[in-house]
């Protein structure tokens, strides 16, 4: 009986290490981060460089937060922001860029940490830009979408 009993017990530790390695997310799926980061690049190209309010329920959750330089902006600051980008347009173009720092998953959450440059060109001039940035992003229903954003800029521009 105390042999049947010791086995029950190595058994049940042995699956419950299989289970915890096999469960572990800490180290980021390449596919899904790379997929969190098609979805920055397409944040900052539609509505960092083309002011388009209308995409940010696609790209962002309802209670998504940009903390931004000091700043707390949520959906509404930024279709906001958007709207007034678009009035004071002056022919400028933007030019987004990353440099990935780090990566860690757990499961449908990702936390992503990069470097973000911006080439902003109007007429024969360029201006470089350049912020310390992090997100969090969250997936749901396959979708993958912003949570939070913390972007801080460079001051040595």
């Amino acid at each position: 009986m105390r042999k049947i009993f010791t086995a029950i017990i190595i058994a049940i530790f042995i699956s419950s290490c299989v289970q915890i390695k096999t469960n572990d997310t800490s180290i980021s799926s390449s596919q899904d981060v790379e997929e969190v980061e098609v979805l920055i690049q397409n944040i900052f190209d539609d509505i960092w460089s083309d002011h388009k309010a209308e995409v940010i329920s696609k790209y962002h959750t309802d209670d998504f937060l940009l903390l931004e330089h000091g700043e707390v902006w949520n959906n509404d600051t930024i279709a906001n922001w958007c709207k007034m980008a678009a009035m004071r347009d002056n022919g400028s173009k933007r030019i987004n860029n990353f440099e990935r720092i780090s990566a860690k998953q757990d499961g449908n959450k990702i936390w992503l940490a990069y470097h973000n440059y911006a080439t902003i060109t109007k007429d024969s001039m360029e201006r470089n830009l350049s912020w310390l940035e992090s997100v969090v992003a969250v997936k749901k229903d396959s979708i993958w979408q912003l949570e939070l954003m913390h972007s801080t800029r460079n001051t040595k521009n």
